[in-house]
């Protein structure tokens, strides 16, 4: 292995992963707080590593680099801006939220539909492995069916209310509540951070 050429496939298998990861849990409506510890544990010592590789490169082989030899660096540092982008501009949870959105819609009505008289249970909607139940039950509170994503590893910390008749009241979600579309919300509760 010469060290100038650049982190070989094993390298590029953890940024894949990572990046995958940090895609996954950015696509809920509030991102997982796991993903700031995600960027300090794995995303800072793969962009660390990468340019002391670069740097002594740049060095030792400054003389024999080429156009074709300076390319081969640029898929670490387009993976980590390209997922960046995609989760500054909230790309993942869009994506996922769409391709889901009509099955959840479903699952959303026969929850209502229930009236809270049975449990629904969990299930996959979409793209989605959500928990749902009742949640008009209070007095002034719409009908509205909660559907609890269950992300694993992770606790179910992030939501999605439909509230076809007005809007989840807000002292129900003292941990975040945002709008989405329609009668669509996201919800937060409680993650321990």
């Amino acid at each position: 292995m010469m060290i100038e050429s650049p982190p070989g496939w094993r390298f590029f298998t953890a940024v894949t992963i990572a990046a995958f990861i940090s895609l996954w849990w950015s696509s809920v409506p509030f991102p997982y707080a796991e993903g700031g510890v995600l960027g300090l544990f794995v995303w800072v010592p793969l962009v660390v590593y990468w340019l002391i590789r670069l740097s002594v490169a740049m060095v030792t082989g400054w003389r024999t680099l080429s156009m074709r030899r300076l390319l081969r660096w640029l898929p670490t540092p387009l993976i980590v801006l390209g997922v960046w982008g995609v989760i500054h501009l909230d790309g993942s949870f869009s994506a996922r939220f769409a391709l889901s959105q009509s099955s959840m819609e479903q699952y959303a009505r026969s929850i209502i539909d229930g009236g809270g008289r049975t449990d629904p249970g969990c299930r996959w909607t979409g793209l989605y492995h959500v928990c749902g139940h009742y949640a008009g039950e209070e007095e002034g509170a719409p009908p509205t069916a909660q559907l609890n994503v269950t992300d694993w590893p992770l606790g179910a910390s992030r939501c999605f209310t439909w509230t076809p008749n007005g809007q989840p009241r807000p002292e129900d979600h003292e941990y975040g509540l945002r709008h989405l579309t329609g009668p669509w919300w996201g919800c937060r509760d409680w993650d321990g951070w």
